[in-house]
């Protein structure tokens, strides 16, 4: 029989966007029974598959709680996900960037605040901060992602405080780097590395979400740089017990010291154009967990 797998979207996205279609493709040339199921949509899609693929729920942020106990029901029943429920879980509030600094991670100083004015002002004149970026401790795809000054802080807090809502505040030190060298995405299937990513902002612009239009360009890091990448890997909550079938490593470089960005392993983009390899690697991957999936039942 040909393995089942559904890719969950959103009722925002209900269909697979272009930069997937490289994995789509590689799926269905590889023999999968592949199905699409919306997350806050009809459910038949998620039920009697081998393996769910989080891949376009990209509205979660927007009912945090809802989208946590779809997982959590999920997992309550038995289907397997990818990536593993209590790791996405962990991955969804941004929270989890302080306990990768715990771990040795090198990230921007930050610190996460309830959603409040005069705290936020505090903070920025404790850390003597000249710019900061602030956004939602839960969201993606740049939402509400401001940058601020002590000066112009008050002044844009209507506007962050929407985007915020109901989430809590995420305030981080302004990485210069990032206007020069851009973010350097490592992509990674089952822990093994598969490509990477390097998007350059437009002049005057900080950030390189996709609506923001940056430069895109395939990346070829040096072992020492790679080895960086793989030391965020490791730090995931159960990397002991194995990786997940997709990560993506976000980051700037110090010098030859890579900070961390994120860590995504909820529903991020893969920059899958950028090498004519990465969706069959993806398949691949993907193979292999619903065969690990299969053995994991049979031995329950």
């Amino acid at each position: 029989m040909h393995p089942v797998v559904t890719l969950a979207l959103c009722a925002a996205w209900p269909e697979p966007t272009p930069g997937e279609m490289p994995y789509v493709t590689a799926l269905r040339e590889a023999g999968f029974d592949l199905r699409v199921g919306l997350w806050n949509g009809d459910q038949s899609a998620f039920h009697g598959v081998d393996l769910v693929v989080l891949r376009g729920t990209w509205d979660y942020h927007r009912d945090l709680a809802a989208y946590r106990d779809w997982l959590a029901g999920l997992a309550e029943a038995g289907v397997a996900v990818a990536n593993p429920v209590p790791l996405v879980l962990w991955n969804l509030d941004k929270a989890y960037l302080i306990e990768l600094a715990s771990r040795g991670i090198a990230l921007p100083d930050q610190a996460i605040l309830p959603l409040d004015l005069p705290a936020a002002q505090a903070l920025l004149a404790a850390k003597g901060w000249q710019k900061a970026v602030a956004k939602p401790t839960a969201g993606g795809s740049g939402h509400g992602v401001t940058l601020v000054t002590p000066e112009t802080l008050a002044s844009l807090w209507p506007e962050i405080a929407a985007a915020v809502t109901p989430h809590r505040l995420l305030l981080q030190e302004f990485v210069p780097e990032i206007a020069s060298g851009g973010q350097v995405s490592f992509i990674f299937y089952n822990g093994v590395f598969s490509h990477a990513a390097q998007l350059v902002p437009q002049a005057g612009e900080f950030r390189i979400n996709s609506k923001f239009q940056p430069i895109r360009q395939a990346f070829h890091p040096s072992p020492d740089v790679l080895a960086q990448a793989r030391a965020v890997l490791a730090a995931l909550p159960g990397a002991e017990q194995g990786a997940p079938l997709y990560a993506r490593i976000d980051g700037i470089f110090r010098g030859m010291q890579f900070v961390l960005l994120e860590a995504e392993v909820n529903e991020p983009g893969l920059f899958l154009d950028l090498d004519p390899q990465a969706g069959q690697r993806f398949a691949a991957a993907t193979l292999h967990w619903v065969e690990k999936a299969k053995t994991q039942k049979v031995s329950v």
